[in-house]
């Protein structure tokens, strides 16, 4: 794996999203959001990492969280990046009944898609995802858009030209960010 930048997580953004884990833990005992083996510290510190993508996202830009499902990453940034415009793609009714549920509980903005992603969509500064696709066809995937996305996955080796940056979590790695030609690093606190 060539030279990879990592990003320690920002330890105030956990204490902000216990509100979240805590009304995702209630409504996951009944609709199977996220694993229903997660532990609630667990919970937490899944929501937590997706505030990696924080760092490379312009003030009041537009995002589309692509196969939002749980609202991850799509709520936690709402709930710490208050600027953004965030759409969360999402095809799945019972995932969207959630999301609207969450965003009124939390009084956070997030617009909901309930369709497919479709490759030929343009109007979004940057793409995010959290898994939807393997890391070999997610840039075909997304479309034209590609250079400007991030995508959050396991710890793999994938050479197609995207920046590879590892989340830290304390002492433990929690995966990595791979990001487009054009999705810069724009905050370079707590990275290394």
């Amino acid at each position: 794996m060539p030279n990879v930048t990592t990003l320690t997580l920002n330890p105030e953004y956990r204490a902000k999203l216990t509100g979240l884990a805590s009304l995702l833990t209630t409504w996951n005992k009944a609709h199977n959001l996220v694993s229903r083996k997660l532990q609630n510290n667990q919970l937490l510190d899944l929501l937590w990492e997706a505030t990696a993508f924080e760092r490379f996202l312009p003030q009041n830009s537009y995002i589309a969280d692509l196969g939002s499902g749980a609202g991850i990453p799509a709520l936690p940034l709402a709930i710490i990046r208050p600027d953004l415009k965030i759409e969360a793609v999402e095809p799945r009714q019972k995932r969207c009944t959630w999301l609207h549920f969450a965003q009124a509980e939390l009084g956070c903005s997030l617009r909901i898609n309930s369709k497919r992603w479709e490759p030929s969509w343009s109007q979004f500064d940057r793409v995010i995802s959290r898994a939807v696709f393997p890391p070999d066809e997610f840039c075909n995937e997304v479309g034209e858009l590609a250079p400007v996305s991030l995508q959050m996955t396991g710890d793999v080796s994938i050479d197609d030209g995207r920046t590879t940056y590892r989340i830290q979590r304390g002492c433990e790695s929690a995966g990595l960010i791979l990001a487009g030609a054009q999705a810069q690093l724009l905050n370079p606190e707590f990275s290394s």
